[in-house]
């Protein structure tokens, strides 16, 4: 696969991500509770079923291996747990959702670099909006609001700043390459 393959699902890959974001940020603005609890059952579940496949996996190889399945019980357990009580795990989602943000604040940024590398005049419109996902990632992991619909509803209009700012910098970007071939700007 060469160089322009890989940016080009690079760019695929961004662009699914951004309207995921904006989807998911709909949805937890209409509905914060109910996403909020629908996630962290999501979240139990993959858990559990990860635990399970440890446990299964040690059996079905006749390994037998006591502290992988005692592992994976633990996981199970754990994963169990969250899909109970999905609200009292809310917090670590918050700081998942700032992690995101933040790498992709930095990817946002290098995208800026790359429109000012090839000579897009407004680039940094992009390095603003990425640098704002970035806080705004920062501000999630810092978890300066305790009440959960108050920020799933924050973590809402995060996403939905993101996959708008994301699809922008995805459109400057593709526009701008359209118009570059072999490293030379055509006019």
């Amino acid at each position: 696969m060469n160089n322009k393959d890989k940016t080009k699902d690079s760019r695929i890959s961004e662009l699914i991500i951004a309207i995921l974001a904006l989807v998911l940020g709909v949805l937890c603005v209409a509905n914060p509770g109910g996403v909020s609890a629908i996630i962290g059952r999501i979240i139990g579940a993959v858990i559990v079923i990860v635990g399970a496949v440890m446990i299964f996996s040690r059996i079905k190889d006749n390994s037998y291996r006591l502290p992988a399945i005692i592992l994976g019980a633990v996981i199970v357990a754990i994963g169990l747990f969250i899909i109970s009580r999905p609200n009292d795990v809310l917090k670590l989602i918050f700081v998942v959702f700032g992690v995101v943000m933040v790498v992709d604040g930095v990817s946002g940024i290098n995208n800026a670099v790359t429109m000012r590398g090839i000579g897009i005049e407004k680039w940094w419109v992009s390095l603003i909006l990425a640098i704002i996902s970035f806080a705004f990632g920062v501000f999630c992991i810092l978890g300066a609001f305790d009440l959960l619909k108050l920020q799933m509803i924050i973590i809402g209009i995060m996403l939905i700043y993101d996959g708008i700012t994301s699809l922008y910098s995805l459109i400057r970007v593709h526009r701008a390459e359209k118009g570059v071939v072999d490293s030379h700007i055509v006019e």
